[in-house]
């Protein structure tokens, strides 16, 4: 047996500069809160946490001087104001790929767009979202959502995406919103780079292994993805969120392992994963997934 890791694992760059800045900002100030997770890994708010910076969800909590970590999945801008009003010191950790999608959505307000957003209404970076796009935008999660929106008179709409979607699934939306026949369709591909060369990546190794581990917190949106999509390549697919929860039962008559992580996933959690198996079983070394040119 072998286990093979995907090319791109651990942190992304967005999760990497925000978890970088939390902790210069902890030893910098004597009281410290995160508003709301910073990312969605358990384990590195946890350290965070033992470090000093506690996570909040009430603003209440916080007073005028002390510092406060808006996470990397960004804010409303009401919100942030209401932050400002309070006096706190701002630390902004909003991934730059949220930014992007964010000052997009502000410009189809201005310029008069309807807009639909593909993604999760209940995440907290399509929360954010909604409060810089049009005024009514809709939030639908796939195609099926999207045949039964109602567009109602809008002649001009736009379609963009929760950062971590597949673009599979923005493509399906973007085709069914089509077939309504919109006057004008804005396609604002807002899905980040990183997401998706992680997707083709994981798809690509999935084909070629006998089981996939998708390592990343359970409420990580881009874990999630990860999972669906290593899910319909290969039904012996499975996402952990550390190597307490291998199952032995998975790796019957497996010759290959696939590893693959979320973006907010730290290094050390998808070593710890390879260590357990390896301390299980017998196997060759580990390699790395060749990436194609």
């Amino acid at each position: 047996m072998k286990v093979v890791l995907a090319d791109r694992t651990g942190f992304c760059f967005g999760v990497r500069r925000a978890v970088s800045m939390a902790q210069s900002a902890i030893k910098d100030n004597k009281k410290i809160y995160s508003f709301g997770s910073i990312i969605h890994n358990a384990q590195v708010v946890e350290d965070l946490r033992r470090r000093g910076m506690k996570v909040i969800k009430d603003l209440a909590r916080a007073r005028s001087g002390d510092a406060l970590v808006i996470s990397s999945h960004g804010i409303s801008p009401k919100i942030l104001a209401r932050i400002r009003r309070k006096g706190l010191k701002i630390i902004d950790t909003t991934c730059p790929f949220v930014m992007n999608a964010q000052r997009i959505a502000s410009g189809l307000a201005r310029d008069g767009y309807g807009a639909v957003i593909v993604g999760d209404l209940n995440h907290p970076e399509v929360k954010a979202l909604i409060d810089f796009a049009p005024k009514g935008t809709k939030v639908v999660k796939d195609r099926a959502e999207a045949a039964a929106l109602d567009l109602g008179k809008a002649s001009r709409v736009s379609v963009l995406s929760q950062t971590t979607q597949s673009s599979g699934n923005f493509l399906d939306v973007v085709n069914t919103i089509l077939q309504k026949r919109p006057r004008q369709l804005k396609v604002c591909n807002t899905i980040c780079n990183d997401a998706e060369e992680r997707q083709r990546l994981a798809r690509e190794l999935a084909s070629k292994v006998g089981l996939m581990l998708v390592v990343g917190g359970r409420h990580s949106a881009n874990t999630r993805r990860l999972y669906e999509v290593c899910r319909k390549t290969l039904k012996n697919s499975h996402l952990i969120e550390t190597e307490k929860e291998l199952n032995k039962a998975w790796f019957r008559s497996v010759r290959s392992v696939g590893i693959t992580s979320g973006a907010s996933t730290p290094d050390r959690a998808v070593q710890q994963v390879v260590s357990a198996i390896k301390g299980t079983f017998e196997r060759k070394p580990v390699r790395r997934q060749k990436r194609k040119s």
